[in-house]
């Protein structure tokens, strides 16, 4: 039986902004025009130079909903920014927003009663993440679908080699909350929270388009990858190199977490891949678990590196 939204719970909806004057508005509207009106969004501003701050006091100033949260902390960078932000609401449910994308109106919605369903009445730790469609500048579909059926994957295979959780589509629950304060914030917090979902409680996926995931030439993805490019060993795909990267992230930042029996079984068929001696083994833990990958030509990639290495362990690029 789907729980009920009748008690109205209000969602916080974080967002961090940094020169985002040229796209804030058409997102704070979606917010807006949410079929599900229960939510209060906390704005906070990362240092911009140009107009953002006005343009976010303007709609606080039309709708209490929204909170421009002040402060002397300095430029963050997204990444802390948004781990900052969580951690100053004190609602039950928290989505996160980018400043440059545009929501579905039923996107909260939608969310908030799958999150409801695999929460359970323990109210165990739970995300639910959407598919979106990959726009450019002007909202012109460059691909209808970003993370396509790599997000039907269930369990830790689904996320642990190649992140189908994209930031800017989750709702997640204090009780996830609750759990990523135990472990330092050093990765993007959709795989932090993404892998914190299926080592501890439950995650579920909208194949949906919820949002319009905005890209052009300063926004965070760009210029992430930009950066990933420049120390990029070219005999792999850039797009492996991020999947191995995840690697020491997985066997030594979520310890202090107690996890699920399943995924005790599937971090060590996970680990096994990279430092285990049987290559055939490793050919068949991947048959088994049918990890997802970025691209079919990186599966490929990966098992032939399993074939020409000892272990993976020095192939893991340098942070």
């Amino acid at each position: 039986m789907h729980p009920s939204l009748n008690d109205h719970p209000t969602v916080a909806i974080v967002l961090s902004t940094y020169n985002g004057e040229a796209y804030i508005g058409a997102q704070l509207d979606s917010l807006l025009a949410q079929t599900y009106p229960y939510w209060r969004c906390y704005i906070r501003d990362d240092g911009s130079k140009d107009n953002s701050i006005a343009i976010i006091k303007s709609y606080a100033a039309k709708d209490p909903r929204f909170t421009f949260i002040e402060d002397q902390i300095g430029n963050l960078g997204v990444v802390q920014a948004y781990f900052h932000l969580f951690n100053q609401v004190p609602e039950d449910y928290i989505s996160p927003c980018d400043q440059d994308d545009v929501w579905r109106e039923d996107k909260l919605e939608r969310s908030l009663t799958l999150i409801r369903n695999i929460e359970t009445d323990h109210k165990i730790p739970a995300l639910v993440h959407t598919d979106s469609s990959f726009v450019d500048s002007h909202l012109k579909i460059i691909r209808e679908r970003f993370i396509g059926k790599r997000g039907q994957k269930k369990g830790l295979s689904g996320i642990i080699i190649a992140n189908s959780v994209q930031g800017g589509s989750i709702l997640f629950n204090s009780a996830l909350n609750n759990q990523s304060k135990k472990i330092s914030a050093k990765l993007p917090y959709d795989y932090h929270l993404g892998m914190i979902a299926e080592l501890t409680g439950a995650r579920g996926f909208i194949a949906d388009t919820m949002l319009q995931y905005r890209q052009h030439n300063t926004s965070s993805i760009a210029l992430g990858d930009a950066e990933i490019e420049k120390k990029a060993d070219h005999s792999f795909s850039v797009t492996l190199q991020v999947s191995l990267s995840n690697y020491p992230h997985v066997k030594h930042d979520f310890n202090a977490l107690t996890w699920t029996e399943t995924a005790k079984k599937q971090v060590a068929d996970y680990l096994y891949l990279f430092e285990g001696s049987n290559n055939f083994k490793k050919l068949y833990i991947l048959l088994k678990n049918q990890y997802a990958f970025y691209r079919r030509k990186d599966l490929l990639t990966f098992i032939r590196l399993i074939f020409k290495h000892d272990n993976l362990l020095g192939l893991i690029p340098s942070k």
